[in-house]
């Protein structure tokens, strides 16, 4: 009896002198560089969640394509080599056509703030052939994501719709594309990990990004020019994709501590977005950059495109992707833009103090999920 005891005592103090170990290790993978806002997203995200839950999950972060590209993401994924990743979709259009639905809407993007809301609560919560065809992938999605506002960044100055002609431009595909092809212009698609690399071999000459991507993307070094044409945000993908065998390996209670803190991510990598502008901006002399407007025809232009465009998204995504009935989803898409934008307006400026954007995720969001049965 005296032995049992001591032993039971012996037990208890060895139990309570080691520290806990993490349940989980979570593999994150982002192509980006460390500086990029997405980056910066996901290391914010581990912090936060790694203080929270202490004993819950121990993260690993892996930026600048150190374990998996833009496209290798995808099946990595699927694959179990990351739990958590970020996906740009326009890089599968054969395999998303819903995705690409999304993407086509790029111009009706002008504010990131609302374009993230709008898109997360679209793919998570109103778009079930999103859903099914991330299933299909091998993804479960528990984010959207909007750039900042994209610009024109250019090696020779470009004002006019003229100046267009024959250059070949970086884009991030489709709409961006067609307008690119209805001014002479070449579009050409590669990964944004890889502009740099393209622009200074003079493969191209011109670049839809973010004025962040200037220095996210260090095209500041091959990129003088900077022509502010407002070409909508890149909002067709997540920054939280998520490996389907690492969320089904968790928990109910795993699953609400693992995102109990994705709208304050979601949050700290938009205004990321917006300050990397902004950095660039206060910078233009350092940097050399030069900044143009374009003329008032190159404009209309663009307008024009924007609205006729529309049109074009119904045609394109039922003749050429096999999506029936697209004018409902877009409807109900352009619906939740419209309604983002009245929701985000008066939290402005949302940089000085996120937490009321990312409360509206998760009142708007992740409050009416069920994580439990999530995505099915």
């Amino acid at each position: 009896m005296r032995l049992t005891k001591t032993l039971t005592i012996l037990a208890v103090a060895v139990l309570t002198a080691t520290p806990a170990l993490a349940e989980k290790r979570v593999t994150v993978s982002n192509w980006t560089s460390p500086n990029h806002a997405t980056s910066r997203g996901h290391a914010a995200f581990a912090e936060m969640t790694e203080a929270e839950f202490p004993d819950a999950f121990d993260f690993k972060v892996f930026a600048g394509g150190a374990l998996l590209g833009p496209k290798p993401t995808l099946s990595g994924l699927r694959d179990g080599v990351a739990d958590v990743g970020l996906l740009a979709f326009t890089y599968f259009r054969s395999e998303m056509p819903y995705a690409q639905l999304v993407a086509d809407m790029a111009l009706l993007g002008d504010d990131h703030y609302a374009m993230a809301g709008a898109t997360t609560e679209f793919v998570m919560l109103n778009c079930q052939p999103c859903q099914d065809e991330f299933a299909k992938n091998g993804m479960v999605t528990l984010s959207g994501i909007s750039t900042a506002p994209y610009v024109l960044l250019t090696t020779e100055p470009i004002v006019e719709v003229a100046d267009m002609k024959g250059v070949k431009v970086r884009t991030g595909g489709s709409v961006w594309d067609r307008w690119a092809t209805r001014l002479g212009a070449e579009p050409v698609n590669v990964p944004s990990s890889e502009m740099y690399d393209t622009m200074s071999h003079g493969v191209v000459t011109a670049a839809v990004q973010p004025i962040g991507a200037l220095k996210g993307h260090s095209l500041i070094e091959v990129a003088k020019h900077l022509t502010a044409l407002p070409l909508g945000t890149y909002h067709s993908g997540s920054i939280f994709a998520i490996s389907p065998k690492f969320w089904k390996s968790l928990s109910a209670e795993e699953r609400e501590q693992f995102t109990a803190k994705l709208p304050e991510a979601v949050a700290q990598s938009e205004v990321n977005y917006e300050t990397d502008d902004l950095t660039v901006l206060e910078e233009v002399a350092d940097l050399g950059l030069t900044v143009h407007e374009p003329s008032p025809e190159f404009l209309q232009d663009l307008v024009d495109f924007r609205t006729s465009d529309l049109e074009e998204i119904a045609r394109i995504s039922r003749e050429e992707r096999g999506i029936e009935e697209p004018e409902e989803l877009i409807a109900t898409y352009r619906a939740l833009i419209e309604k983002w934008h009245g929701l985000v307006k008066p939290l402005q400026p949302i940089r000085d103090n996120p937490q009321p954007y990312a409360d509206l995720l998760r009142q708007e969001v992740y409050s009416k999920i069920d994580l439990a049965t999530y995505p099915n």
